[in-house]
C-alpha cells in the first residue's frame, strides 16, 4: 500500500474483540448500487462495509455483519461516516 492509500484506511475494534479495516475510497456507485439491493435499501452503509472492509482479516457477508450487537451496527456505521474517503 502507498502512504495515499494508508491514510484513508479506517482502523477499529469492535466491542465483540473483532478487528475491522476498510478504505472508503474502495466504495464506488457500483458498490453502493449493489449493497442498495441487497440490502432493500435499508442498511445499505453495512452491506457497503462488507463489501471493503475485512473482518479480522477476513472478508465477511453483510448478513453476518448484522448478527452483531447494535452498539456495533453502530460503531461500523460512525467510521463509515467519519471517514476521509480522499481522492
Amino acid at each position: 500500500m502507498t502512504k495515499a492509500q494508508t491514510e484513508n484506511l479506517v482502523k477499529l475494534t469492535l466491542s465483540n474483540g473483532v478487528k475491522v479495516e476498510f478504505d472508503p475510497a474502495k466504495s464506488n456507485g457500483h458498490a453502493l448500487m449493489k449493497a442498495r439491493k441487497a440490502s432493500g435499501g435499508f442498511g445499505a452503509v453495512i452491506y457497503l462495509i462488507a463489501e471493503i472492509a475485512t473482518f479480522d482479516g477476513e472478508k465477511m457477508p453483510a448478513e453476518e455483519v448484522l448478527n452483531y450487537s447494535a452498539r456495533d451496527i453502530i460503531t461500523l456505521e460512525e467510521a463509515w461516516d467519519s471517514a476521509n474517503p480522499g481522492k
